[in-house]
């Protein structure tokens, strides 16, 4: 009776082994990609001043992924400004689906007649966005007047007004 006993556990015991060997050894599933990286930190910017066109545009941005929608707002030309209430752009802001862009990739054109047009790549997504800025007082300013806040229609090809 008690070598029945033994076999019996003997198999149990084995039975486990095997079960736990087959559930735990089998092929792996491929690991999961890591998620996207966050866009960077703009760099520190004395006295909030944006001092060359990419800068601007990534603090602007970087206001509204931080819903600092005043903060965003101050760094609106004044001729957004003038276009577009605080309130009317509060709105149009909370409202609108954040783009995520690349900060880190934000590269200004050519300045003519004073405005430059800052590109700024989407992740993951072969488009990009135009912002077109302008200095106003030693500082560059992001100009809004079309689209959405979070991706504003670029105002027209300046390149091409030399051309006519």
């Amino acid at each position: 009776m008690k070598a029945r006993v033994a076999v019996a556990l003997f198999v149990l015991i084995l039975a486990a082994l095997v079960f736990i060997y087959v559930r735990y050894s089998g092929p792996e599933s491929p690991p999961l990609p890591p998620p996207p990286a966050p866009s960077p930190a703009p760099p520190p910017v004395p006295d909030g001043a944006a001092t060359a066109p990419e800068e601007a545009v990534v603090l602007y941005v970087d206001a509204l992924y931080r819903k600092d929608f005043e903060e965003a707002y101050e760094r609106l030309s004044s001729e957004s400004r003038e276009a577009h209430s605080y309130e009317e752009f509060l709105e149009r802001a909370e409202t609108g689906e954040a783009t995520n862009y690349d900060l880190g990739a934000a590269e200004a054109g050519e300045e003519i007649d004073g405005r430059v047009i800052v590109t700024v790549p989407l992740v993951e997504d072969p488009a990009s966005g135009g912002f077109t800025t302008v200095k106003e007082d030693g500082d560059w300013k992001v100009i809004f007047i079309g689209g959405e806040p979070w991706f504003p229609y670029p105002e027209e090809d300046v390149s091409q007004s030399d051309e006519e």
